[in-house]
C-alpha cells in the first residue's frame, strides 16, 4: 500500500477559482475587469491540441504520448489556460511545449516554448497538474506530480512557473518503493501544502528512506518555498 497524499487530478485538470488576492495586490486585481473562470473541458482540451500542435508542427504520433494536457490557473489574477504540448515533429523527433493560452483557446498569453522532456511520458509514464500560487502574486505556479509506469510504485513532484518555465531547484520524490535498496534510493512520505501569509509552501513528510540519491529527502519533515526563480528547502 502506498504511503503517500496525492491531490485528485484528470488530464484536463481541474482547479478551483482562486481566493482573494492578499491586500497588497487587491487593488492591481480590482482594476481590471475579472473573466469568467472556465474549466479546460475536454472540448477545449481538444481544440487546444488541435490548434496548436497544427502551429507549432507537433502531431500527436503514438496514442500513448499525452498530446495536449490543460488546466485552468490564475495568471496575473485573469483566468487562462496553462498548457503542455506532446508531440512529434517533422524530423520525427518528440517535443514538449509549455505555456499559457487565452480562454479562447487560441491566444498565447505567454508562447509555448520547449521544456525538458521526460522519457517516462512517452512510455505510458503519468503526469497531472495543480495550479498553487506559491508566492502569492496572483499567477499560480504548477505543481505537476508524475509516475512512471515502469516502476509501478515511482511518484515524485517538480514545479513550473508560468512566466519563466521550469524552477531550479530539487525534484522531490516522494514515493519510491520498488526499487531495492541496496541498488537505487527508496523513500515514502505524505505531501501537503501550508499557507505561509500570502504564499504556500509544499511540504513533504518523509516517512522512510534510504537517504541515497538525489531525489530522496531523510526521514522527517522538509518544507520547499518558493524563492525567485528557485524552488528552496528551507
Amino acid at each position: 500500500m502506498r504511503s503517500f497524499v496525492l491531490f485528485a487530478l484528470v488530464a484536463c485538470g481541474t482547479a478551483e477559482p482562486p481566493t482573494a488576492p492578499p491586500a497588497s495586490t487587491q487593488a492591481q486585481a480590482q482594476a481590471a475587469p475579472t473573466a469568467p473562470w472556465i474549466e479546460c473541458t475536454e472540448p477545449y482540451r481538444a481544440k487546444l491540441e488541435t490548434g496548436l500542435g497544427k502551429r507549432h508542427g507537433l502531431d500527436r504520433g503514438d496514442a500513448a504520448i499525452d498530446g495536449a494536457r490543460c488546466l485552468t490557473i490564475q495568471v496575473d489574477h485573469q483566468p487562462a489556460f496553462f498548457v503542455e504540448l506532446i508531440g512529434v515533429d517533422d524530423r520525427a523527433a518528440h517535443r514538449k511545449l509549455r505555456g499559457v493560452v487565452g480562454l479562447d483557446a487560441t491566444t498565447e498569453l505567454v508562447a509555448l516554448h520547449d521544456a525538458d522532456l521526460d522519457w517516462a511520458q512517452l512510455e505510458g509514464g503519468q503526469a497531472s497538474f495543480e495550479a498553487v500560487d506559491l508566492d502569492g502574486d496572483g499567477t499560480d505556479e504548477l505543481v505537476a506530480h508524475r509516475s512512471d509506469d515502469r516502476h509501478a510504485l515511482d511518484e515524485w513532484i517538480d514545479v513550473v512557473r508560468v512566466k519563466a518555465g521550469a524552477l531550479r531547484g530539487p525534484r522531490v520524490s516522494y514515493d519510491n518503493t520498488k526499487f531495492d535498496p541496496e541498488e537505487i534510493e527508496k523513500c515514502t512520505g505524505t505531501l501537503a501544502q501550508e499557507k505561509r501569509g500570502a504564499a504556500i509552501d509544499l511540504v513533504l513528510t518523509t516517512q522512510v528512506s534510504t537517504g541515497k540519491g538525489d531525489h530522496c529527502r531523510p526521514i522527517g519533515k522538509h518544507v520547499f518555498t518558493l524563492s525567485g526563480d528557485r524552488l528552496l528547502e528551507q
